[in-house]
């Protein structure tokens, strides 16, 4: 199982890898193409359809874990059925929310954000095209639940790498014509037509069946909201939570701040590919695994949470000591200065919410989905009254603060109640991992203080290689250590 989580999360990161070198080249590009407004404003178009994803009423994860387990378990009969009621039930919610938008589209565009005056009209005309695809974008969704399942993730990626570097590369293509967002557009719409095609065409093959027998049946919709119900309202909180800030901002001060904001934002989440590329594996093993060995998913939990955190500490670490030198060398001393302080508070933010991903796929993977959207439920208001009075008084540096902190508590309380989860059968053994995590981060904290770049590399450096010295030497055990190696064995034969 080991052999096969590791091949699976190594297809993610190169899916969701190789869309961001991409991303690094192409995205200076279009900034400089479209300027700060426009660019600020694509920001938020990509937002608006990521967001479509999830208008799945979280059945598109709610069939993972029910296909998992049937898999699991080596009764299938039910997956055709099962495939097709899902895909009619999010595209007929999916459907009625795009009418919905629809109807309010001039209001969001003319009261709700502040897009100025000249942008206004093809602003709009680019909503409705976006507003045309929730349909194809949600159901895609489920879809791409049915191959997690069957954990095909190298078809998932290459999905992936495609549409991630079209993604940026037709942009900046239709930049050469035109500046206008309806056009710059329309091509993002048109390739999630075209992976919506490809992904249905591989259905196919994956399962023969799911093209023999196309049947709706109602008697499973029962089940499937039975499960996915509590999904849902984690698939409506999380976007909101997650797309606030900057929604928040394009609303309060302007699209320019959106792009100092959404620019060290769209960079420092990108971390997050590899919590991302491991949960996107571990969420179906656990679905299938727990109730025949739940001492085993427990322990494959807490291993990956510590992974996750000792990999990306030095980034995030690196990242937050020389964000302004960073910034600079990207996107020139003005961008830089406006930015910087952002990409520190966000760093920080995303070490944390990386943390926190293992432990929420654990608790959603074994069937609790209720627990992470009740806190969502509870963390919901709280947010957005913080976030936009940090706004409203601190601008974009008070968005990026509170951010950091929501991801703080929200990895507390997703360790916490994964732990109470299990009870007396086994522990998470997180907490001396986590402590350490703090304490050496706040040291690099204080490494934003130094001004002189010499002094900043020379203390760094020690206090990573610090880092990794006491996490080989207390932090991973034989196992950990004994897999590590034969992982970097081959690597080191090669160098050689």
């Amino acid at each position: 199982m080991k052999r096969k989580i590791f091949r699976n999360t190594i297809y993610n990161l190169l899916g969701y890898t190789l869309p961001l070198v991409f991303a690094l080249f192409l995205i200076p590009i279009l900034l400089s193409s479209l300027g700060t407004d426009r660019f600020g404003l694509l920001n938020l178009a990509w937002i608006v359809i990521g967001y479509f994803g999830f208008f799945d009423l979280g059945i598109g994860r709610a069939l993972t874990k029910i296909v998992a387990e049937k898999i699991g378990i080596n009764s299938t009969s039910e997956i055709p059925s099962l495939f097709w009621t899902s895909i009619f039930l999010m595209f007929a919610f999916s459907s009625i929310v795009a009418v919905l938008l629809l109807i309010f589209s001039e209001d969001i565009i003319f009261s709700v954000l502040r897009i100025p005056f000249n942008l206004q009209e093809e602003t709009l005309h680019a909503l409705y095209l976006l507003i045309i695809s929730i349909p194809i974008v949600s159901t895609t969704a489920g879809m791409r639940g049915l191959f997690e399942a069957y954990q095909r993730f190298d078809v998932i990626n290459i999905i992936r790498v495609v549409l991630g570097v079209l993604s940026f590369l037709f942009p900046v293509i239709v930049t050469l014509f035109t500046y206008n967002l309806f056009w710059i557009i329309t091509p993002l719409v048109t390739i999630r037509i075209i992976i919506w095609i490809i992904y249905l065409i591989q259905s196919f093959r994956l399962n023969q069946e799911i093209k023999k027998n196309i049947i709706l049946d109602m008697k499973l919709v029962k089940p499937i909201f039975k499960l996915s119900s509590w999904m849902t309202i984690s698939n409506i909180t999380v976007p909101i939570i997650v797309y606030l800030d900057r929604i928040l901002i394009a609303s309060l001060i302007s699209a320019t701040a959106v792009a100092y904001y959404a620019t060290p934002y769209e960079i420092v989440t990108k971390l997050l590919i590899i919590p991302s590329a491991l949960t996107g594996v571990l969420f179906p093993t656990f679905s299938a695994n727990y109730l025949i060995d739940n001492k085993a998913a427990v322990k494959l939990s807490d291993k990956a949470m510590k992974y996750i955190a000792l990999l990306l500490f030095p980034v995030v670490a690196i990242i937050t000591t020389f964000s302004f030198e960073l910034l600079q060398l990207w996107l020139g001393k003005d961008f830089a200065s406006n930015s910087y302080i952002i990409l520190q508070f966000l760093s920080i933010g995303i070490l944390f919410n990386s943390i926190a991903y293992i432990p929420f796929s654990f608790i959603e993977g074994i069937g609790r989905p209720d627990i992470t959207a009740k806190l969502q439920l509870i963390e919901l208001p709280l947010y957005v009254l913080f976030m936009w009075l940090s706004i409203k008084n601190y601008g974009i540096y008070g968005a990026a603060f509170i951010y950091m902190l929501r991801m703080i508590i929200d990895c507390i309380l997703m360790i916490y109640f994964s732990k109470r989860i299990v009870g007396n059968k086994t522990k998470l053994q997180a907490n001396k991992n986590f402590t350490f995590i703090l304490l050496v981060l706040g040291l690099f904290v204080l490494l934003m203080l130094i001004e002189s770049l010499i002094m900043k590399t020379i203390l760094s450096a020690f206090l990573l290689f610090s880092f990794l010295f006491l996490s080989w030497k207390y932090f991973l055990d034989i196992e950990d250590k004994n897999f590590i190696i034969s992982k970097l064995k081959p690597i080191i034969h090669k160098a050689v």
